[in-house]
């Protein structure tokens, strides 16, 4: 996930202190000047960023590994979206995440305009003195990050010893997977989002579904309300009538949703049918009638579509409830070989 296409790089500098944040989970409040002799690995993540929690094993690996050798890992929870700034949002979800290293919660963006941040993840390693000596962004290069934790590690300790390091977790890190071109990531509000419709914002509003899917933009049929961050449905109904659709190009799609309330079902359809099951995420279940549903229960990212046959397709979200937020679609395209 980015902000904006803009980069510092603090390779070289001296870290900024870590002060600012709303509360801390899992430690009291650590200071980079408290550290001094330690490792310390900054990583700038969102519970609900789909690229982050592709991060997490990796994280929670070097943890097991390093923190009893010197390594600090410290997150830095900058939120996305209003619900994931909330204190008790983000304690319940690191401990779901099954996060044990210390987290800061950073909900007013004090730590990452300190470190001049526009990228989530994004990884800082930094020395025994308090220099930056590795600033990375995005997935990827875990074998390569690993290696400078060592190096760092060994120049507190020169006689440390550590284990052969760990190039890939998941089989889409394994060399040899193939990703192909995939829809960028979608917004649901008017600020960042595009429609095949004119929309009002922030204004209650049916809207007729003309049939006009384009991939990256999405198309409205029933009771909407377009705010600035985020699409909400306006009506409650038993009847599946209301829904969501667009076009993507990928094997994988993720939406970051929030039910505002109590639980709520969407119903799935893929290409005007049921999401065939090896096409289904991992939040997705059948009902008796052989539907495909996502329950959701809480704001966080649900995975609707997961499988490994690439292409081009309709994705069309049924909702009832007066009370379902959406946020955003990730996409994902990697297929793996044999």
């Amino acid at each position: 996930m980015f902000l904006q296409f803009t980069f510092f790089n603090w390779t070289g500098r001296k870290a900024p202190e870590i002060e600012g944040g709303i509360g801390w989970i899992n430690s009291k409040p650590l200071k980079l000047g408290e550290l001094k002799g330690k490792v310390v690995l900054i990583d700038f993540f969102e519970y609900t960023c789909v690229n982050c929690l592709r991060t997490l094993p990796y994280l929670k690996e070097w943890h097991r590994r390093y923190s009893h050798k010197g390594l600090v890992i410290i997150g830095v929870h900058t939120p996305e979206f209003d619900f994931s700034a909330e204190f008790k949002n983000v304690e319940n979800a690191v401990k779901e995440l099954g996060i044990e290293y210390p987290v800061v919660v950073d909900s007013k963006y004090e730590i990452w305009r300190a470190f001049k941040n526009q990228f989530w993840p994004r990884k800082f390693l930094v020395d025994k003195d308090g220099v930056i000596r590795y600033d990375h962004v995005g997935e990827g290069a875990y074998g390569r990050t690993e290696a400078k934790i060592q190096e760092l590690l060994r120049q507190v300790n020169p006689e440390m010893k550590f284990p052969e390091i760990i190039e890939y977790f998941r089989d889409e890190d394994k060399p040899g997977a193939v990703c192909y071109p995939r829809t960028p990531e979608m917004y649901s509000g008017y600020m960042r989002g595009y429609f095949t419709q004119r929309i009002k914002p922030d204004e209650e509003e049916y809207y007729k579904d003309q049939e006009n899917y384009k991939e990256a933009q999405l198309t409205l049929n029933g009771w909407f309300k377009v705010e600035a961050e985020k699409l909400v449905h306006t009506r409650n109904s038993r009847k599946l009538t209301d829904y969501v659709a667009f076009k993507f190009r990928g094997t994988e799609v993720n939406a970051v949703l929030n039910p505002d309330g109590n639980p709520c079902d969407i119903i799935l359809t893929l290409d005007d049918k049921p999401v065939p099951k090896n096409m289904k995420g991992r939040d997705v279940f059948y009902d008796n009638e052989g539907k495909s549903v996502v329950r959701v229960d809480k704001g966080r990212m649900y995975n609707l579509i997961s499988g490994e046959k690439y292409g081009v397709y309709t994705l069309k979200l049924y909702m009832s409830s007066d009370k379902i937020s959406l946020y955003s679609f990730t996409f994902g395209s990697c297929v793996i070989k044999e």
